[in-house]
């Protein structure tokens, strides 16, 4: 048993520890510090990232999907990884994971990445984990071939909308567009399709209110007997097809967003919708640069049109705007 003496010596150690520490810190030369650098945690790989989710009450929980490498999965805060989608024989390529944020045990995967050109990796529909990665379903959408971009509601779970961009490289298809499903993906609907050459690339809502929702599309067929090989040129070439959607009631109905500012649209675009605005605040970034709307996408305003590293790298090949 501590004494009262003892406690007393205790209180005042602790008591003057913070200062030691500041005082300490205070002399240290900094100097000292300069032999830290950042490394690279893992997992060692090569190639890029497709896509990434956290999982929220877990702060140290992510899986992360790769172009040819399936899911891995982190719950030490990126300090080990390891893979968790070897089960599934049939495809390694993956664009889009979301963790439901209602449900840490329900995950959906869809497959095929994004790219466009070079080595186009395709896959062969959505999978679905209820058990946190350890097992995997395939739910449906086999056509899809490559997904880059999935949304689960915050409170259900079983909701969820597919961007699908459809068949690359062979033929024109209707595979391509929004599909939302109500059941977990026992059944699926497809809500917004635009034409047999036109795919989606990126799905954006605030979680504080998923009813009020956007897309982008881009021309995703490629026709090896056109001129300029159905796509035009190389990087910064403008390509048709590229349309920004907007949809109130959850993915169920959509309707085009045109004018009131907002540039001609082409290539990759990426947007996002900002949490406490009532949807009101949205963001677009594309090859011209940073555009943003506080009307619910009613008008648009380019934002620092001076400053070039504020639009697309790499002429469209990728592109992202978040907001915190």
């Amino acid at each position: 048993m501590i004494s009262l003496k003892s406690s007393c010596r205790l209180l005042a150690i602790s008591m003057l520890l913070p200062t030691f520490f500041t005082a300490v810190q205070a002399q240290m030369d900094p100097r000292l510090m300069s032999g830290l650098q950042w490394r690279n945690i893992g997992p060692f790989r090569g190639g890029r990232v497709a896509s990434v989710s956290g999982v929220i009450g877990e702060p140290g929980t992510f899986y992360m999907g790769l172009p040819a490498g399936g899911v891995w999965k982190t719950t030490s805060a990126g300090m080990t990884w390891y893979p968790i989608f070897d089960s599934v024989k049939g495809v390694s390529s993956v664009g889009a994971i979301e963790v439901a944020p209602s449900d840490p045990n329900v995950i959906y995967v869809g497959t095929g990445d994004k790219t466009n050109g070079g080595g186009v990796a395709e896959g062969d529909g959505v999978y679905k984990s209820t058990d946190a990665g350890k097992t995997w379903e395939h739910i449906g959408l086999p056509d899809s071939h490559q997904i880059p971009s999935i949304l689960v509601d915050p409170k259900n779970p079983d909701l969820l909308l597919v961007a699908a961009e459809g068949d690359r490289l062979t033929k024109t298809t209707k595979d391509r567009g929004i599909f939302r499903s109500t059941d977990g993906g026992k059944t699926w609907t497809q809500a917004l399709s635009v034409d047999d050459q036109t795919g989606i690339v990126k799905l954006a809502w605030a979680y504080d209110n998923p009813s009020v929702m956007l897309a982008t599309t881009d021309r995703h067929f490629f026709n090896p007997q056109a001129a300029g090989g159905g796509r035009g040129g190389g990087f910064g070439t403008p390509v048709p097809g590229t349309h920004l959607f907007k949809s109130t009631d959850e993915g169920v109905t959509w309707k085009e967003v045109t004018g009131g500012g907002l540039p001609d649209l082409s290539g990759r675009t990426c947007v996002a919708v900002a949490n406490g605005t009532n949807s009101q605040r949205m963001f677009l970034v594309q090859n011209s640069g940073l555009y943003r709307s506080d009307d619910a996408g009613a008008t648009w305003r380019q934002m620092d049109a001076k400053d070039d590293r504020v639009r697309n790298g790499q002429g469209g090949y990728n592109c992202g705007v978040y907001v915190n």
